[in-house]
């Protein structure tokens, strides 16, 4: 009987435990925002990538899977709205000549901005890349305005302009 009774307390307990895996709802069918890459034709040779990678920790490009083809191509990404999110977002200067991107200044610039999407709104990853200062940010499409904060690497080991008043967050360029 005692055997019985603790079998079905490790079952219920298990089954309990269960229920903190279940998957999130799907975005799509909850009142959502998007996220929509973006870049700039440089030249020829050059495209300046601002992008996102992860939401809330889940990768949404596979860098593993040929990511120079990605390059240049803006994909949009669906977020649940009223809740905080956390983006992992890039920019980067990206040569089409390979010997370019090997030893030239990568110019990139990486980080999470947290922020709070309304819903049915649409938000742009947009930033500048300069072998300076490369920044990236998240802004409001209809509005322009600025959404979390803004990421900025310093390249060549100068040290980045103070900027308080923006709330921009500096990093150092690792070239990674």
């Amino acid at each position: 009987m005692r055997l019985a009774a603790l079998t079905i307390t490790i079952l219920a307990a298990a089954l309990a435990g269960c229920q903190g895996f279940a998957p999130e709802p799907d975005p799509a069918t909850l009142a959502h925002a998007t996220v929509t890459d973006s870049h700039v034709d440089v030249g020829a040779e050059r495209v300046d990538t601002f992008r996102l990678l992860e939401v809330n920790g889940h990768r949404v490009i596979d860098l593993s899977d040929q990511p120079a083809r990605k390059i240049g191509h803006d994909f949009t990404n669906v977020v649940t709205a009223g809740r905080p999110v956390r983006l992992e977002v890039e920019g980067l200067a990206f040569y089409n000549n390979t010997v370019r991107r090997m030893f030239w200044d990568p110019m990139h610039v990486q980080g999470a901005i947290e922020f709070t999407p309304a819903a049915d709104a649409k938000y742009v990853v947009r930033g500048t890349v300069t072998p300076d200062l490369s920044t990236v940010w998240v802004e409001n499409e209809a509005t322009h305005e600025v959404v979390g904060t803004k990421l900025s690497a310093v390249g060549h080991g100068t040290p980045a302009p103070a900027d308080a008043a923006s709330g921009a967050s500096t990093l150092r360029s690792g070239g990674a």
